[in-house]
Order: C-alpha cells, then sequence, then structure tokens
C-alpha cells in the first residue's frame, strides 16, 4: 500500500522513504507512538537524516489521521507523495491532523498546507487543547498537476 520501505530520489540529495525508521522518529518528536502495522510513514531525507516525516493511522474508508514532523525544508515531490497517499491510495475524503493548543508552529504549517481548525478537545493535553485540524480531498492544493506529475506510482 503506497511507499513502502524504498526510496524515491530527489534532487539535491533529498529522497523520499517509508519505514519503521521514519514511524519513530516521527513520533519521538510529537511525543507520540508508531505501532508497524496499524501505521504508515513517509519521509523525507537528505543526506541520509529524516529532515520531515509524517505518520498516517487511523484509517476507516472516510478518514484518516496524520501527524506532522519537519525539521528542514519540503520539496514539491515530498508535498505530492505525502497527500498522495490519503486521497489517492488510501481513498479517504478528508485528513485530520491534531495539534496541541500551545504548538503555534504546528499550527501555522498545517494551515498554511490548506487545513482548517474543524474542532477541539479543551484541556485534552497537559498544556492546553487538542486542536483537530481537517483538509478535504477536494480542497488539497497538492493533488494539481504541479504537484501530481511529480508521483511515478511504478
Amino acid at each position: 500500500m503506497g511507499i513502502h520501505r524504498r526510496g524515491i530520489p530527489g534532487r539535491m540529495g533529498r529522497h523520499i522513504v517509508s519505514g519503521p525508521e521514519v514511524g519513530r522518529w516521527v513520533a519521538q518528536r510529537v511525543d507520540g507512538g508508531f505501532f508497524e502495522g496499524r501505521a504508515t510513514a513517509i519521509g523525507l531525507k537528505r543526506d541520509d537524516q529524516i529532515i520531515a516525516g509524517v505518520i498516517y493511522e487511523n484509517w476507516n474508508h472516510q478518514t484518516i489521521w496524520c501527524h506532522f514532523a519537519i525539521e528542514g525544508q519540503l520539496t514539491p515531490a515530498y508535498l505530492a507523495a505525502i497527500f498522495d497517499y490519503p486521497y489517492n491510495i488510501c481513498q479517504v475524503e478528508k485528513i485530520i491532523v491534531p495539534v496541541g493548543s500551545d504548538n503555534e508552529q504546528s499550527a501555522k504549517v498545517v494551515t498554511n498546507m490548506g487545513f482548517t481548525e474543524e474542532g477541539r478537545i479543551k484541556e485534552g493535553r497537559p498544556a492546553g487543547d487538542i486542536v483537530f485540524y481537517t483538509l478535504r480531498r477536494d480542497d488539497c492544493r497538492f493533488l494539481n498537476e504541479r504537484y501530481s506529475k511529480r508521483i511515478n506510482h511504478g
């Protein structure tokens, strides 16, 4: 299902990878967990170092949850891959991203990607609320031709 433990070469020493190593890297940065077999992770490496990753979990045919960790510049090919997977491979209509209300940087990243706040659980975290950001397939700009031409499903 999707990219699995393979690398897709990119420009400037960056390539897209998938597998448990990426899941553990993301989980460590979002204070969460990665459960191989129940989740998928797609990452971006630069010079053999992971600089970004996404964990996908809780797929229910309509929605999927994801958790982002980013420590470097994203490439258009990576953006295409991380939105191609949930919408075109998993065939969901909506992505859900939980973000701590105290994490302004993450909120800014996901809103810049097009996610909008849909709900929140007050006092759902030790440092505040859990804010749920969502992005519907029809609203995802990363599915347009500029990005989708960078995906090779071969």
